[in-house]
């Protein structure tokens, strides 16, 4: 009798590359609803900017507090049923699911309960990230790590291409609610991928049982886990302790990457379906910007191209501020228009693609589902203050304002980058230290 056979995805390089894009994927349509294509909705409903800058603060706490539940990952590897394969595949379901209850939510009278439920996806959503990082730490290799992190990136953005724009026309022709059914099809594409073609290699090392008590080794567990990861941070090196620092700096200039573009959109005078359109133009070059700002990282340095790609961010920012200050904004020539925001996702994307890889090199892979998920969430708490003061700002004194103090602010990370460095290993007996006789 033929039986079905499944091949490992991460045994090869072209297999990492296109698995962990795929994961991206998973992340991004989930976040590409809520930031694009239900911001958007909001908003030509009448919601006020600061209500929406509230909501996108919402929606990014999870990310910005991963960290707190992160050590379960690292700590919880479930060897003997799938390792964080098991974490990712539970937690696209749960996204699933919870998009769909939230379908039955009426967005405009019930907000706060809009805002609960979108809470609680993304909590599902980040701990499916967290996952996603810990698997790509320990599997990429290091002359993977640009391009992997800038191919990550680009399908993140396709992801929210998907669940942004695609969602958007999706809507224009059978209702927004419904969007909400081509959302979780999509998810469930990639949850089948992930049952089907990912092995976590963790689960390839099976530990012997020990005959110590359970508890025992549970709690030594513990202990080694924070001793791991105390020395992890504090005590590799300047690099990891910068790097805290350098996550709660801006990731070049912003506000044409989140909710201020989808709110300019609409008060720009676009329609739904060429919002839209427009999302996935500018999303599908984002991602090629992502991967084609890790191919550079690889060939000319992750730290060189960084800088010059946080100024390049900062370029089509400040343009549009300059012609929404002496035009206003439904003055813009609407090509002017495209091209600015379509400009700031290519070379967004190139900085944000390879962003995450300044952060792979500090990070321990012992305990990288916590470790490199504390720089993460730090770079997401900085993206969740961005969206509420961008708001408040936008709302008491305009959109140019807020463009051109968020370029100003490129100012501190370009001054910290020049002194990033990787963590450094004491010795190899202290990167196996975390591998105790218990395994789950």
């Amino acid at each position: 009798m033929a039986t079905f056979k499944t091949f490992d995805a991460l045994a090869t390089e072209k297999g990492r590359l296109f698995s962990f894009s795929l994961l991206y994927i998973s992340e991004g349509i989930p976040f590409g609803f809520t930031s694009v294509a239900l911001v958007t909705y909001l908003r030509g409903a009448g919601l006020a900017l600061d209500q929406i800058g509230l909501f996108m603060a919402a929606l990014f706490m999870p990310w910005a507090f991963k960290w707190a539940w992160a050590p379960l990952i690292d700590i919880f590897k479930l060897r003997r049923f799938g390792g964080r394969k098991t974490w990712i595949s539970f937690c696209t379901f749960a996204m699933i699911i919870t998009l769909l209850m939230t379908a039955t939510t009426d967005y405009i009278s019930d907000f706060q309960l809009l805002i609960t439920m979108v809470t609680l996806n993304n909590v599902f959503c980040a701990t499916q990230d967290v996952a996603i990082d810990a698997l790509a730490v320990s599997t990429l290799k290091e002359n993977e790590r640009s391009r992997g992190n800038g191919f990550m990136f680009a399908g993140q953005y396709i992801g929210i291409s998907l669940g942004g724009g695609g969602a958007m026309l999706f809507s224009s022709a059978y209702g927004f609610n419904n969007t909400l059914i081509f959302i979780s099809a999509l998810l469930s594409i990639c949850l089948l991928y992930t049952l089907l073609f990912i092995k976590d290699p963790f689960t390839r090392e099976l530990i012997k049982q020990s005959k110590t008590n359970v508890f025992r080794q549970l709690a030594l567990k513990f202990k080694q886990f924070f001793v791991t990861l105390y020395e992890s941070f504090f005590r590799s090196g300047k690099g990891p302790a910068l790097g805290i620092l350098f996550a709660l700096m801006p990731v070049g200039a912003m506000a044409l990457a989140y909710a201020t573009l989808s709110t300019i959109q609409v008060d720009y005078g676009l329609s739904e379906a060429e919002i839209g359109r427009l999302s996935i133009f500018n999303t599908i070059t984002a991602a090629t910007g992502c991967a084609l700002g890790g191919w550079l990282g690889d060939r000319f340095g992750l730290k060189p191209t960084l800088i010059v790609t946080y100024i390049l961010t900062a370029i089509p920012t400040i343009f549009l501020a300059w012609n929404i200050y002496q035009f206003g904004l439904v003055n813009i020539d609407t090509n002017t228009f495209y091209s600015i925001v379509i400009t700031h996702g290519l070379f967004y994307g190139m900085s944000f693609g390879i962003h995450a890889g300044i952060f792979m090199g500090m990070t321990n892979p012992l305990v990288a589902a916590t470790q490199f998920t504390a720089f993460m969430a730090m770079t997401n708490l900085t993206i969740s203050f961005a969206n509420y003061w961008q708001g408040l700002v936008a709302e008491n004194h305009g959109y140019a304002w807020v463009l051109f103090l968020d370029s100003l602010l490129i100012l501190l990370p370009l001054m910290l980058i020049p002194l990033l460095r990787n963590r450094k290993i004491k010795s190899p007996k202290n990167d196996k230290q975390l591998e105790p006789a218990y395994s789950n």
